[in-house]
């Protein structure tokens, strides 16, 4: 048997011990590299059970997963592909069949039409009650995306506005969530705190 020696042993064990660290550190971009499709497979198969659950009546075209497999790099691919649905989302328009037409009566209450002028721009003393009724009118679900709103965080999006000369009647008034209310707004500084936006980069962060 050949004796080694003190020194050989611990400079091999501290080797491997480097090695460990260095394979446990970069594990995941070690995987990627071994198992590329793997990742890539977990991140469209989260995308679309998203989709598919958070805004059940929208039909996003995922063509552009096809066509980005040109793309080597994975992680490039799928924020490629999270910026192509971000732009379909932002151009999604509300369908005209969608818009209220009337109020029916099984939906006003006392003090309803009164309270549907407007008051130096101040909301009607009933808005909880008009927020009730957007609520069951529009079966708790975003007219814009399909997305389910509650009393907690529906958001109200005028047809006319106030200053067009828009009323509080519920005809004028549509249930939108928190994403639809920014882009139908068109408000610029909150661009940027889309919670679609976060979603989809939390899907993109687990699946490396």
């Amino acid at each position: 048997m050949i004796y080694l020696g003190y020194n050989f042993i611990i400079s091999s064990l501290l080797w491997l011990f480097g090695i460990a660290i260095f394979v446990f550190t970069f594990r995941k971009h070690i995987l990627k590299i071994i198992y590329p499709q793997t990742t890539f497979d977990l991140f469209t198969s989260k995308l679309k059970i998203y989709l598919d659950k958070t805004y059940p009546l929208v039909k996003f075209d995922l063509s552009v997963i096809e066509q980005s497999k040109h793309e080597k790099n994975p992680d490039a691919r799928k924020y490629a592909i999270i910026d192509d649905i971000l732009r379909q989302f932002k151009n999604l328009k509300i369908e005209q069949s969608k818009l209220p037409k009337t109020t029916p009566q099984s939906l006003q209450w006392n003090g309803y039409v009164f309270n549907c002028e407007p008051n130096r721009e101040k909301l009607p003393p009933d808005w909880v009650k008009r927020k009730n009724a957007l609520i069951k009118r529009d079966h708790k679900k975003c007219l814009r995306c399909s997305k389910t709103v509650t009393l907690s965080n529906i958001k109200i999006h005028m047809i006319r506005s106030l200053k067009d000369g828009g009323k509080y009647y519920l005809e004028n008034l549509l249930s939108v969530c928190h994403d639809c209310e920014i882009i139908l707004n068109n408000d610029t500084k909150k661009s940027n705190q889309l919670i679609i936006k976060d979603d989809l980069n939390i899907i993109v962060q687990e699946s490396f």
